[in-house]
């Protein structure tokens, strides 16, 4: 074809015949058997849907503005319907049992036509005040219901033999919106009505449409489904995932399990019918089954060659995991428990409200990926929704997402182990967390290179504005592809207090670009860009001080230990500010906890950063040009002397609180028993 096929389909009826509409307006009905092509013109603007059904004269063309009728088998056009709404219409249909025709809009409102030839239409409208963009409609096999739903848990159900509604049903949980509804064929005693509804999370849900309640929820562990199909004589299904593959399944699978007794002989029939197609998936079982085992022999291969002891000498040797296993090894260094249960619950509670417009605030030109990030980020969501806040979120999380793209589970794993372990003590910026990570960093800055920090201070620089953008981003903005998995590959294998250190090291090693840089907008502009900064100049360095602070009893307790998730279950999200508990003396005289009595001492640490003549916004007093110099050196020695009163403040708390600590564990062990380890 020379132009974009919009629309395909084969007649029921017909097998042979094959209705092909392409972007330039036009339909082709084409006999696939002798290559004979017919051209349907009518359109002015793409066709996106062709129906016909096996027992209808005619046959339907439409896009959001256009609803044409093609007599069958001659394919004359025979009618056009006009309407008057300027709402698109999402869907046209022939109900060959009443000979009546349906168009349905995206407000929910249908038109109905009893007779292909009248020109008396019937108007339903949806119930008042439901706001629902409906995107999928479909009618039932017997021409008695229709049933429509966009973007929302609420289904509308259509009574056309009423002309009304009939009732409007709040899905399952799992069924966060309407992607495609369609009615499956009788083949099952006690569910004579049973609707299908695939979701825009690829999630497939088969709901008894007399009780409204779900009989079984489909979906692939690695890949989304993408669309559904059902044959016409109603024993198989066709499921295409979002892989370009697609898989064959007899209907009577997707219904709860049953006893020979409740299976009428009928369905036996088809199943001897099926007897080769059987026959020909049993050897590709066998054949899939034979590659499982091979795949599985291989993966057991590489897991003893990356045994855990060897994998420090490779990072050694050649700085980075090789590409090839690097998932693998990852999976195995963050001990991933690979729960699949857990992930399905909140893979069911469909995307996050604060996740659904994420296309506007991101634009990914990946579909794919697009989706995967969207839902990585809403199952992080239902399991802490404090991170629905989290305005940062979608750029830490998406450089590992690009990495685990075609397995979700691994994706949403690998994040929540990256924020519990290496994102918990700076996730928000706090003063109990937050600032005391800056100031590490800061430090670190400070003991290495004086004079470069100097530098910064003088531009008015925070330790926010140059640490900040690397936290947030896991280094992704700084830093290439390759470079950012190689740096990951060695900041996974090791303590999360190494982070801080990779941060530091990161601008001592940009010392001559920051030097350069003449006021605050140049050092946030090379600190939102990718550098041109050794991956592997920053990580010796980041070792090297590493190395040095892991001495420090304080810097190993700041940043603890790896903890991997638990294996039955996730872990209670516990980051973010909480309020600290009241004392006695505030709750017997009801003052508020931030209020404090003139006898306790509370001291205060101040960062010259954020005093008002470090901001560049703050007004100055005037100085006379003969005394600037003078007043800017003591201005500066008055500020860095601030700074160090805070600093010795900051560590002299931190001392107390580790020596009351330590003396609170050793009094504990004396009283314990000496059985108990």
């Amino acid at each position: 074809m020379a132009e974009r096929c919009t629309a395909l389909l084969f007649h029921p009826h017909q097998e042979n015949q094959l209705f092909v509409a392409s972007a330039s307006c036009n339909v082709y009905s084409i006999n696939v058997e002798d290559g004979t092509v017919v051209m349907m013109e009518g359109h002015s603007q793409p066709v996106v849907g062709v129906e016909a059904g096996s027992r209808s004269p005619v046959v339907l063309t439409y896009n959001h503005r256009e609803v044409l009728l093609w007599s069958w088998p001659s394919m004359t056009l025979s009618n056009r319907l006009r309407h008057q709404n300027p709402l698109p219409v999402i869907w046209a249909g022939h109900v060959w049992q009443r000979d009546e025709l349906l168009v349905a809009y995206s407000s929910g409102s249908v038109l109905l036509w009893a007779g292909r030839r009248s020109t008396t239409e019937v108007h339903i409208e949806p119930p008042e005040g439901l706001a629902i963009e409906f995107k999928a409609f479909a009618v039932s096999r017997g021409g008695e219901w229709l049933v429509g739903g966009g973007k929302s848990h609420l289904l509308v159900t259509y009574c056309l033999v009423g002309r009304c509604i009939a009732q409007v049903v709040q899905l399952p949980s799992s069924c966060s919106d309407v992607f495609q509804p369609f009615f499956l064929p009788v083949v099952h005693p006690r569910y004579p009505q049973v609707l299908a509804i695939l979701t825009s999370s690829g999630v497939l849900n088969i709901i008894d449409f007399s009780t409204a309640t779900k009989l079984k929820t489909l979906r692939a562990q690695r890949y989304l489904i993408d669309s559904i199909s059902v044959s016409e004589c109603g024993s198989f299904i066709a499921v295409t995932y979002d892989n370009s593959t697609t898989k064959v399944y007899p209907v009577r699978a997707l219904f709860p399990a049953t006893t020979e007794k409740e299976v009428e002989p009928e369905a036996w029939m088809k199943e001897e019918v099926a007897f080769q197609i059987v026959e020909k998936r049993e050897k590709e079982k066998q054949e899939e089954e034979e590659k499982r085992k091979k795949r599985q022999a291989i993966t057991e291969e590489i897991q003893e060659l990356l045994d855990k002891s060897k994998w420090c000498k490779i990072l050694l040797e050649f700085g980075s995991y090789p590409d090839r296993y690097r998932r693998l090894v990852w999976v195995s260094v963050l001990e991933l428990p690979r729960n699949y249960s857990v992930f399905s619950t909140l893979l069911d509670k469909g995307i996050h409200p604060a996740y659904r417009d994420l296309s506007q605030a991101l634009q990914l030109s990946d579909a794919g990926m697009f989706k995967a990030l969207q839902r990585t980020l809403s199952c992080l969501a239902h399991w802490a929704p404090f991170l629905a806040k989290v305005d940062y979120l979608p750029e830490l999380v998406f450089p590992f997402v690009k990495v685990f793209k075609s397995n979700p589970l691994l994706s949403f794993e690998v994040a929540a182990t990256v924020i519990l372990n290496w994102c918990r003590v700076w996730f928000v910026f706090w003063p109990e967390a937050g600032v005391t990570v800056l100031n590490v960093v800061e430090q670190l800055v400070c003991e290495v290179d004086p004079t470069l920090l100097a530098h910064l201070m003088r531009l008015r620089v925070t330790a926010r504005s140059y640490v900040w953008p690397l936290l947030t981003s896991a280094f992704s903005k700084v830093l290439s592809s390759d470079d950012w998995q190689a740096l990951w590959d060695h900041l996974l294998s090791s303590p999360p207090s190494l982070l801080p250190c990779v941060a530091a090291a990161f601008t001592l090693t940009s010392r001559r670009s920051l030097l350069s840089c003449d006021d605050a907008e140049d050092v946030d502009l090379y600190y939102s860009q990718e550098s041109w900064v050794s991956v592997k100049k920053v990580l010796d360095r980041a070792y090297d001080l590493h190395k040095r602070k892991r001495k420090e009893h304080a810097f190993s307790k700041i940043f603890g230990e790896f903890v991997p998730l638990p294996h039955d279950g996730l872990p209670l999200f516990t980051i973010g500010p909480r309020p600290a508990p009241l004392t006695q003396e505030e709750e017997d005289e009801g003052r508020p906890h931030l209020r404090r009595s003139p006898n306790t001492l509370t001291p205060t640490i101040i960062n010259p950063r954020h005093l008002s003549p470090r901001h560049p916004s703050s007004p100055r007093s005037p100085i006379r040009p003969h005394h600037y110099h003078k007043h800017q050196q003591r201005q500066e020695e008055q500020e860095e002397m601030v700074y160090m009163i805070a600093k010795e403040e900051l560590e002299r708390q931190e001392d107390e609180c580790l020596n009351s600590i330590w003396k609170l564990r050793q009094r504990h062990l004396t009283s314990a028993p000496h059985n108990l380890t």
